[in-house]
C-alpha cells in the first residue's frame, strides 16, 4: 500500500480534521513536520501535504503512512494530490520555517495544598492569568505575550531556581524547549497536559503572579503554555514513570527526549480538548452544541424505515451505528471507505437484519446523515439526492460517526449507555451477545472485559496456591493484560481485613488470610477502568466471580442486588477510609443493564 491508495474522499476528510484540530495540532497528532516545499491549497486554505497524504492513506484503506514512509519525496506527493484534482503549491515561507522538532516531554509536580499547589493551578492554568493585570512587570516581555495570547489570557507556570548545578530539575531547566510537551503530576496521577509556547526569566513577574514561599522564593523560571488539556480521567503515573525510568512519586521537574515520549503517548488520552477561559458572570458559558444525553437521544430516535404491512423497524441504521461504536471502542479511524463499511456491515446486515430484509449497506451508509450522528465526505456533487452504488464504487467516499460524536463516545460510561439504548430499542429480537461478539464489543459480557471462555483461566489475583499441580496441555495465546498495582490491591484488602463486602467472609488458605481485590469498572477493553483504589472492592472469590459475570450489581442506595430479579442481599459493607467513585457504581449498574438484554 502507498500514495496510489490514497483517494480525494480520504484527502477531503483529512482535510476536514485538520481544520478541526488545527494545523499545528494536526501534524502533532500524526507526527509530522510542517511543510518546507509543498503545500495543499483548497478554498484558499493551506495545508501541509505530507501530513494531509499520510493521513489520507488512514482514511482511505485504514493504516496511515508516516512521514518516515513517503521515500519518494515531496515530488511524488504533489503528482498524487494532482491527480486527484487537488491544487498543489510552493509553501508559505510566512507559515512555514524551519520543520519542526519532535517534542521532549516534562514532567512537572504540580505541588499539593501546603504548595498551594491546587490553588494556584486553578488560577494561573485552569482560569489564566489577565496579561493587562500583570503588564506593568512584563517589561519586553508584554508584547511576545500578548501576541501568543489574542485573548489576553496567559496560561503561566513556574520553578523556583535551585542552587545544584547537575540534577534532573536543573538539566530540565535548561534543556526544555518551545514545542514541548508538559504533563502535570498531582497524587500519583498526571491530571493535564499542555504545550510550551514561550520560556521567559523573571521574578518580578512571577512575584506578580504567585507571590512567594516562607523562603521568600518565587517561581521565576516561566513557562507560557497553550493547547492546555486537562484529564477527563485523570492518568495513572506509575506505568508511564517506569517507562521513562523515573521513579515514582515524581518530585523533581524532569525531562525526557522525544524518543522516550514516543514510547508512552499510547498511555495518554488522545485528545486534545483545550480549556475555556472562565466567561464573566454577565456572559454565561454556552452549552456544548451535543451532551452525552443529545446523544443517547439521537440514538434512541432513529429514523428507521418500515415496510409496508410491517411493524418492526428496520435494522440497518442501528447495526451500522453499532458497528461505529464499536470503531471507537477499539480507536479505530471514526470514518471508513465504503469498500469496508460495505465488507464489514453487509454480513451483520445479512445475518442480524429482518428476516427477508434486503442486505443494502448502501442505504445506512448513506441515510444516517439525517441522525445528526453521521457524515459522508467524497460524494461529488452531481450524485444525487441518493447516491447509487456505481457512484460508491466508483469514487469510495468515506463516512462515520461526526467528530463531536466520537469524542463523546470516546467516554466508557456514555459508550457503553449508547450499546445499551441501540440494543433494547432496536436489536431486541436478535442474538444480542452475538451480535456483540460480532462486532468487537465481546468484552461487554463480563465487568473486566474477558472473553466468557477465558472467565474459568483468567488467574486475576496471579498467585501460585491458586494453580493446579502438576502438567496440563497449554494453547498458544498472543493476548495482552493490563499490569496491575499490587500496592492498591493489598491496600483495599487491609481496609477490609480480607473480609468480602458483601458477605463478610474471611477466608483462610494454607493458614493465611485470602481475599480477592475486583475491579469495579474493568481495566480491560472495551472498559478502561482505572487502577485505583476508588475502583476496587474487597470480594471473596464467589462474589468476585458473581460480580465481574454481571450477575450482581451495586444500587445506588448501596445495597447489593442479583442482577436477575433484584433481590438483595444486603448492604454493601464500606470503611470509612475507603472512597468508591460512584461513576464506576454506575458503569457497573449499566452493564449489568445489557446484560439483562443479552440473557434473554
Amino acid at each position: 500500500m502507498g500514495l496510489g491508495d490514497i483517494t480525494r474522499a480520504g484527502v477531503l476528510a483529512a482535510v476536514e480534521e485538520c481544520q478541526h484540530l488545527g494545523r499545528e495540532a494536526f501534524r502533532r497528532r500524526y507526527g509530522f513536520g510542517r511543510a518546507t516545499t509543498y503545500e495543499l491549497v483548497l478554498d484558499g486554505n493551506r495545508f501541509d501535504s505530507k501530513a494531509i497524504a499520510g493521513v489520507a492513506h488512514l482514511y482511505s484503506v485504514g493504516s496511515p503512512l508516516s512521514a518516515a514512509d513517503f521515500s519518494g519525496g515531496a515530488h511524488t506527493v504533489v503528482r498524487r494530490l494532482s491527480a486527484l484534482g487537488f491544487t498543489v503549491t510552493a509553501a508559505s515561507v510566512a507559515t512555514d520555517g524551519v520543520e519542526q522538532v519532535a517534542p521532549q516531554v516534562v514532567l512537572q509536580p504540580r505541588g499539593g495544598a501546603r504548595d498551594r499547589g491546587p490553588q494556584n493551578f486553578a488560577r494561573s492554568i485552569r482560569q489564566g492569568i489577565r496579561i493587562a493585570d500583570i503588564k506593568d512587570v512584563l517589561g519586553e516581555q508584554a508584547d511576545a505575550l500578548t501576541a501568543l495570547y489574542p485573548d489576553g489570557t496567559a496560561r503561566l507556570w513556574g520553578s523556583i531556581p535551585t542552587a545544584q548545578s547537575n540534577n534532573e530539575k536543573v538539566r530540565a531547566l535548561r534543556q526544555r524547549r518551545i514545542g514541548d510537551d508538559v504533563l502535570f503530576y498531582a497524587e500519583n496521577h498526571f491530571i493535564a497536559r499542555a504545550r510550551i509556547l514561550h520560556l521567559l526569566e523573571s521574578s518580578a513577574v512571577a512575584q506578580a503572579v504567585w507571590g512567594t514561599d516562607a523562603n521568600g522564593s518565587t517561581w521565576e523560571h516561566i513557562m507560557a503554555l497553550g493547547e492546555v488539556e486537562e484529564f477527563s480521567t485523570p492518568v495513572l503515573a506509575a506505568p508511564i514513570l517506569q517507562r521513562l525510568n523515573v521513579r515514582a512519586p515524581l518530585r523533581s521537574l524532569t525531562l525526557r527526549s522525544a524518543e522516550d515520549y514516543r514510547h508512552v503517548t499510547q498511555l495518554l488520552p488522545r485528545k486534545r480538548q483545550p480549556i475555556a477561559a472562565p466567561s464573566p458572570a454577565s456572559h454565561p458559558v454556552a452549552s456544548p452544541q451535543l451532551r452525552p444525553a443529545d446523544l443517547l437521544d439521537r440514538f434512541g430516535s432513529l429514523k428507521t424505515h418500515r415496510r409496508a404491512g410491517g411493524d418492526a423497524p428496520s435494522r440497518h441504521q442501528p447495526l451500522a451505528l453499532l458497528w461505529a461504536v464499536s470503531r471507537i471502542a477499539a480507536d479505530k479511524p471514526r470514518l471508513a471507505p465504503w469498500s469496508c463499511f460495505r465488507a464489514e456491515v453487509g454480513p451483520l446486515l445479512a445475518e442480524f437484519g429482518l428476516p427477508s430484509s434486503k442486505v443494502t449497506p448502501e442505504y445506512p451508509f448513506w441515510h444516517l446523515q439525517g441522525s445528526g450522528l453521521w457524515e459522508v465526505r467524497g460524494i461529488p456533487g452531481d450524485a444525487g439526492a441518493t447516491p447509487r452504488t456505481g457512484v460508491l464504487d466508483k469514487v469510495q467516499p468515506v463516512a462515520g460517526l461526526t467528530h463531536e460524536s466520537a469524542e463523546l463516545l470516546r467516554n466508557p460510561l456514555t459508550r457503553l449507555q449508547a450499546v445499551v439504548r441501540l440494543c433494547s430499542t432496536y436489536l431486541d429480537d436478535v442474538d444480542q451477545r452475538e451480535l456483540l461478539s460480532r462486532v468487537g464489543l465481546a468484552g461487554y459480557a463480563t465487568a473486566d472485559g474477558l472473553p466468557e471462555d477465558d472467565l474459568d483461566g483468567s488467574g486475576e489475583e496471579g498467585t501460585d496456591q491458586e494453580r493446579a499441580a502438576g502438567p496440563v496441555p497449554r494453547r498458544p495465546s498472543n493476548s495482552s493484560r493490563p499490569v496491575r498495582n499490587p500496592a492498591i490491591v493489598n491496600q483495599v484488602k487491609d481496609l477490609y481485613g480480607n473480609a468480602c463486602q458483601v458477605c463478610t467472609t474471611r477466608l483462610r488458605y494454607k493458614r493465611r488470610p485470602y481475599s480477592e481485590a475486583a475491579h469495579i469498572r474493568g481495566l480491560g477493553s472495551p472498559h478502561d477502568g482505572p487502577d485505583e483504589l476508588a475502583n476496587l472492592l474487597c470480594l471473596c472469590p464467589n462474589h468476585h466471580v458473581l460480580f465481574d459475570g454481571l450477575e450482581i450489581f451495586i444500587d445506588v442506595d448501596g445495597y447489593v442486588k442479583k442482577t436477575h430479579g433484584g433481590e438483595s442481599l444486603g448492604r454493601l459493607h464500606r470503611n470509612a477510609g475507603h472512597r468508591i467513585d460512584d461513576e464506576h457504581l454506575r458503569y457497573h449498574r449499566t452493564l449489568c443493564d445489557l446484560n439483562r438484554l443479552t440473557g434473554k
